[in-house]
């Protein structure tokens, strides 16, 4: 007995040594990080998704390293976008509503201008207009998400190589100091102006900004699934080409949408726009060395479950739906997918302000 619990010992060890060889990336120096957050995708969004591809590799299966974030902000236990945005960005809590600022409106420094004065290209990705809440914690420092103009007018400052999704209106309205639009003043600054995904994929060099709708871009179920990947894809080629590397922040923005709605037939329409994107990434880190991809959310929305549609448990398969408990946000914990470079570092139960720290700090290494 002795020597067969030896013998499985050694297997168990091995099979171990095997695992680890193969989920986990060796310890590279990261030199590109892409940020994937699908706004309001909990555990209930990704269950679902899952369980429509009837358990078939998603990209969530693909990740080497998982972990679970806290999601409140500093004035209430349910967060919104903006303060959860932030709290990504920049590894600091703030009130719900504020954009890139403590409570007391000290602003503080985001990973994408994190990433600029390390000399990195920057990309911002988004489904919804790009000064929206999430993109704007990448982006702004103002006391309102509302802040709109105020919010462009930080981006234009900011100057990121390569903008994706809608919003055109906030550019075309926001009036420069000489009088000009901003979207004029972002031209004049050498920007590739672009108003489709189309036009998009033919640019060939940075900085370039493409506006896809007035406001928010359309969803998934009206353009189809592919658009978010392959504009991902796209704005990676792009940034690749710096050797100091990049930082680029993708939102599926329409899954929290979707939630807010109650529609389960959106819902996994967005899941799976946002899985095609995510597994791009992936595809991409796994051909070149010192990539992080990090795959999260901001925050949970609308209480998504997956129930039985039978009572009795000890039938057999008797079908499921997908359900919402409420259409507002809620105060559960979301996931976080880990890949690539380092990615061993971003596992366990963690603060939300957790996820920049670790950023910076492999990034410092």
């Amino acid at each position: 007995m002795k020597k067969l619990i030896l013998v499985l010992s050694a297997a168990l060890l091995l099979v171990s040594q095997a695992y680890s060889k193969d989920k986990a990336p060796k310890e590279d120096k990261v030199k590109n990080v892409i940020v994937f957050i699908g706004d309001g995708m909990g555990l209930g969004a990704v269950s679902a998704w899952m369980v429509d591809q009837d358990y078939a590799m998603t990209c969530f299966d693909r990740a080497q390293f998982v972990g679970l974030c806290k999601t409140y902000s500093k004035n209430n236990r349910v967060t919104d976008s903006a303060a959860s945005a932030t709290a990504l960005a920049t590894g600091n809590k703030t009130n719900n509503g504020m954009i890139g600022m403590l409570p007391d409106e000290t602003k503080v420094q985001n990973l994408t201008e994190y990433a600029k004065a390390m000399g990195k290209s920057t990309g911002i990705v988004v489904t919804s207009h790009v000064v929206d809440a999430t993109p704007a914690g990448f982006i702004a420092h103002q006391k309102s998400r509302d802040d709109r103009d105020e919010i462009t007018e930080d981006l234009v400052e900011l100057k990121p190589d390569v903008l994706a999704g809608g919003g055109r209106k906030y550019f075309e309205r926001n009036k420069s100091k000489n009088g000009r639009s901003l979207l004029e003043e972002m031209k004049d600054a050498g920007y590739a102006y672009v108003e489709t995904p189309e036009d998009f994929a033919a640019t060939s060099k940075t900085p370039v900004l493409a506006l896809f709708a007035d406001g928010s871009y359309s969803m998934a179920i009206d353009h189809g699934t592919d658009c978010l990947s392959d504009v991902t894809s796209h704005a990676i080629d792009l940034l690749d080409d710096d050797k100091n590397g990049f930082f680029l922040m993708v939102e599926g923005s329409h899954i929290d949408h979707a939630a807010h709605a109650g529609n389960a037939e959106q819902l996994m329409f967005e899941m799976e726009e946002f899985d095609k994107a995510v597994n791009s990434a992936f595809d991409y880190a796994q051909t070149h060395d010192g990539t992080l991809v990090i795959v999260t959310a901001d925050h949970e929305t609308a209480g998504v479950y997956v129930l039985s549609n039978d009572k009795d448990f000890t039938k057999g398969e008797s079908g499921v739906k997908v359900g919402f408990a409420t259409g507002s946000h809620t105060a559960s914990l979301v996931p976080l997918y880990a890949f690539g470079a380092s990615a061993y570092k971003f596992s366990g139960v963690m603060e939300n302000t957790d996820v920049c720290k670790r950023i910076i700090s492999v990034l410092q290494k």
